[in-house]
């Protein structure tokens, strides 16, 4: 099992920063599945610009927090954020056109590339995350673990 944890300022160029880090464990892990990295990048950067955009996140000071576990057949990433008055949801039913479009559709897009998905609360925030892949041998859940960003 591979993990990764990092927290990084809450602005929206540290997307590509996520995205990067996600890349660059994939290239260290040649194991790793690499016919699901182009979805976990569009995953990982829909969650984080999401946190950054509509979460306490993306206030001055704020910190969006990044945990990636991985093995050769699956993966479960976690955003962290510093919460928000509002429930992450899908914006609605939309084709993957519509989906890649900007616009609220990011959630949507996410619950059509990853095999589950879903949040909860995380100290002061809450943790938005997506797996992909079987997680036979996986090890459980990373919230079982009571992993965090924090």
């Amino acid at each position: 099992m591979i993990w990764k944890t990092v927290t990084l300022p809450g602005t929206s160029e540290n997307a590509g920063v996520a995205r990067e880090l996600l890349r660059g464990l994939w290239r260290a892990n040649p194991h790793l599945n690499s016919g699901i990295l182009d979805d976990l990048l569009l995953m990982v950067s829909e969650l984080f610009s999401n946190a950054v955009r509509h979460t306490s996140s993306g206030e001055p000071g704020g910190r969006v927090g990044l945990v990636i576990a991985a093995n050769e057949k699956w993966v479960r990433v976690e955003v962290t954020d510093e919460g928000s008055r509002s429930v992450p949801r899908a914006a609605g039913k939309a084709t993957e056109d519509e989906a890649m479009e900007q616009g609220g559709w990011g959630l949507a897009l996410v619950g059509m590339r990853a095999d589950t998905w879903g949040h909860g609360p995380r100290g002061n925030g809450r943790v938005v995350w997506f797996e992909k892949g079987s997680n036979e041998g996986a090890g459980g859940p990373l919230d079982r673990r009571a992993a965090s960003c924090r």
